[in-house]
């Protein structure tokens, strides 16, 4: 009878832990989400740990970045994190899914990120600069140890791409970007959509012993304001093209050397 007793009692005991478990609020979490978050703050939590919201995400300037839902697997009581988020602002919206593969790598898939550039550049570019269009990233894997892309398959779509500056309307047409990277080093190539008024090709290299660009741009067709804010870059070319070739980093000092 007092091991009946006892049974029953460890059996509660399990079904109280497991339902304080289950319903743990979302405040409980706030500390590792706002570490992940290098700085910002959030208010307005409500959910639970596993399935929580944010009213606002409070930049470390105290500006809003938007709400924020996430969705907390059960598995991270084994040590398996793997987190989904979604954040909304003024500024657009993100949403992806973390993995955690040990304590300095974490994985990202489905990542998607969809901005209104002239919101974006209103919080980073100075005063009578804006750029404007859609910028949309969407990367089907992306491994980073620390804040470096060990592997990254990712693309970039900026439409309508056009920058105002105080006295000019500049427009460059659809860009597009596509990269890929294994093993921590980044290949990247940039170019037009091949209708817009701005002619581009480039290539990117990165890893963790430098960085090289080789970037091409010409007018499409003549245009003496697209021209002259190419200018500012260097020397154009005879028939109106800006090369621009840069590269930095421990391997180009090496070979600067040679």
């Amino acid at each position: 009878m007092n091991r009946s007793r006892t049974v029953l009692a460890l059996f509660v005991l399990l079904l109280l832990a497991a339902a304080l478990v289950a319903f743990l609020p979302a405040s409980w979490v706030r500390p590792q989400l706002e570490a992940r978050l290098h700085g910002a703050r959030l208010e307005g939590l409500s959910g639970t740990v596993w399935e929580g919201h944010a009213d606002k995400v409070l930049a470390v300037d105290g500006s809003d970045l938007g709400r924020l839902d996430w969705q907390l697997s059960r598995r991270a009581l084994m040590g398996d994190t793997q987190l989904g988020v979604d954040l909304h602002g003024h500024w657009g919206h993100f949403r992806g899914q973390m993995h955690k593969l040990d304590a300095q790598r974490e994985e990202w898939s489905g990542l998607h990120i969809e901005s209104d550039l002239v919101a974006l550049s209103e919080r980073f570019l100075p005063v009578g600069s804006r750029l404007r269009g859609l910028l949309e990233i969407d990367a089907a894997r992306l491994v980073l140890q620390g804040r470096w892309p060990l592997d990254l398959d990712a693309r970039a779509h900026w439409d309508e791409a056009s920058l105002l500056g105080q006295d000019h309307i500049l427009g460059f047409g659809n860009l597009q970007l596509q990269a890929q990277g294994a093993g921590g080093v980044v290949q990247a190539t940039l170019q037009d959509d091949g209708n817009g008024p701005l002619q581009l090709a480039g290539q990117f290299d990165l890893s963790p012993l430098g960085w090289r660009y080789d970037i091409k741009a010409k007018p499409r067709q003549p245009d003496p304001a697209l021209s002259q804010w190419l200018a500012g870059f260097g020397q154009l070319g005879a028939d109106g093209t800006m090369h621009i070739q840069r590269s930095g980093g421990i391997a180009a000092a090496s070979k600067g050397k040679k």
